[in-house]
């Protein structure tokens, strides 16, 4: 125990599973072969099939520039569950979605989530309310609201058919590592590349949101803590639709099976048993490819808050 709590030790996780929590220790510290996914300018540009919208007029942005959170106040931010902004330079720029924190940008939109977590489409009058807080918006920022290019009637219609895509886009993604494994090897592996539990499986956090990016569980003994048995396909999982950046995603769940392997043995295959292809180890893969063009397709991004809903 001598060094579990410096910088240089084992790294130490809980586990909550029991009344009280136990300490999990990692055998080596390995997090640093899976870096964290960077998050990318297209991840947070406006995806227009998500949302219902309304631009502003433009603004001269002050010198020194305030924060948006500064000119229309932090209770009002709070209260934009359901609404974001997106603020661009020019024309030519993407529109990308700007916080509280970032200052006020020349042109803005203002854009309602069309599919929200209850999972029931949105009414006409449900919608008909975000025109009242777009304008309160455009009024804190001294400009006017621009003509809307659809109706409150024709954004229900479209909130009626993302709520008909409900399930469409479920595909998940796999690799295992098949093999003649204990649950207590396997197990540390994931502890020392810094996953956390979740229950019998673990999740790895490697990009921006609550859930995590890739989860990995044993077959037939379930990981869960202090589990001891034979294991003999460790499967490391994602949905390409929850995931801003699929292509790394899978990228980075082959780093983590390749690092299985070697710690292990084992072999890596796909979900049912092939092989995977060459460029897997660079996060490409025809299916994955197919998945994400469904997706794509109907005019959605995979990670897009909206679109994850629809998994």
């Amino acid at each position: 125990m001598s060094n579990e709590l410096t910088p240089d030790g084992p790294e130490l996780q809980p586990d909550l599973m029991g009344d009280f929590a136990s300490e999990e220790t990692a055998s080596q510290e390995q997090a640093h072969l899976l870096p964290a996914i960077r998050e990318l300018p297209q991840d947070k540009e406006f995806l227009a099939g998500a949302y219902f919208s309304m631009q502003i007029s433009n603004g001269t942005p002050a010198t020194p520039p305030q924060t948006l959170g500064e000119l229309l106040g932090a209770s009002l931010f709070q209260s934009l569950a359901d609404v974001h902004l997106f603020g661009r330079a020019t024309d030519a720029d993407l529109w990308l979605e700007v916080e509280a924190m970032h200052p006020e940008p020349v042109q803005l939109l203002v854009a309602q989530e069309l599919f929200p977590p209850s999972g029931q489409p949105l009414a006409e009058d449900d919608l008909g309310m975000f025109e009242m807080v777009a304008g309160r918006i455009a009024k804190l920022l001294k400009r006017t609201k621009q003509p809307m290019k659809e109706t409150a009637a024709q954004a229900a219609q479209r909130s009626a058919a993302l709520a008909a895509l409900k399930g469409k886009f479920a595909d998940t993604y796999s690799l295992v590592v098949a093999g003649s494994f204990d649950a207590a090897a396997v197990i540390d592996c994931a502890l020392c590349l810094g996953m956390k539990r979740r229950g019998d499986t673990f999740g790895w956090f490697g990009s921006v949101g609550d859930e995590p990016t890739f989860t990995v569980h044993g077959e037939p003994t379930k990981l869960a803590a202090s589990a001891k048995g034979p294991v003999s396909k460790v499967h490391f999982t994602f949905q390409p639709v929850k995931v801003a950046q699929p292509a790394k995603t899978l990228e980075r769940m082959f780093t983590a099976a390749n690092y299985f392997v070697r710690r292990i043995n084992g072999k890596i295959t796909k979900a049912d048993g092939s092989a995977p292809p060459e460029g897997v180890l660079r996060g490409e893969d025809p299916a994955l490819a197919a998945a994400v063009k469904k997706i794509t397709d109907a005019g959605l991004r995979p990670g897009n808050v909206v679109t994850r809903r629809l998994a």
